[in-house]
């Protein structure tokens, strides 16, 4: 009985969490421009779905299992370890944004950076321009077949872009050299 107390009490003593009003957080694309989170409500889309993930951050590699849902009252993400255990969850509402996770530093860990992201694969074009151009940055959207393309640039300086086709979206971040690979499950 002890045991499972102390284990409890070491798990929840561990557990970071990070939190910030949703409407004030400001990510920085370029060293000068940034840009605020879109509110969920104006995102004008329904999605929930299983996701693998999988990526790199300098010579570092990461892949895992999860979950999204995209609506317009939130966003809610939730990272799984290959045995099912939740690694992280992340929730942005309209007026907050948090990060919970057990197992990695919230503190570090910047979720509006991650919300930026999602937003930026998954936001329909017309909302991510007006939010993009508000701040000084150049957004573009084309389709080449089944293929959409977008990218992100400050002047001639490419920040981001992203490939979506079928059930894949790949995410390059040039200017911070980080990229990911969301392939959803398809749903029969």
């Amino acid at each position: 009985m002890l045991a499972s107390v102390l284990f409890a009490f070491a798990l929840s003593a561990c557990t970071s969490h990070s939190a910030v009003a949703g409407n004030s957080a400001k990510v920085y694309y370029s060293d000068s421009r940034y840009i605020q989170l879109i509110a969920p409500q104006n995102s004008g889309i329904s999605v929930e779905e299983n996701q693998q993930m999988t990526g790199t951050y300098g010579e570092k590699n990461f892949s895992g299992e999860s979950w999204m849902l995209l609506n317009d009252s939130v966003v809610h993400m939730m990272l799984f370890s290959s045995m099912g255990n939740t690694i992280a969850e992340l929730v942005y509402t309209n007026d907050s944004l948090a990060f919970n996770s057990k197992w990695m530093n919230a503190e570090k860990m910047k979720p509006e950076y991650i919300i930026a992201d999602i937003q930026f694969c998954y936001y329909p074009a017309p909302v991510l321009e007006k939010n993009f151009k508000a701040a000084g940055f150049a957004f573009a959207e084309n389709q080449n077949g089944d293929i959409l393309f977008r990218t992100l640039s400050d002047g001639n300086t490419l920040i981001l872009k992203m490939e979506k086709s079928g059930n894949k979206i790949r995410l390059e971040n040039v200017l911070r050299h980080y990229s990911y690979q969301i392939v959803s499950e398809i749903k029969e």
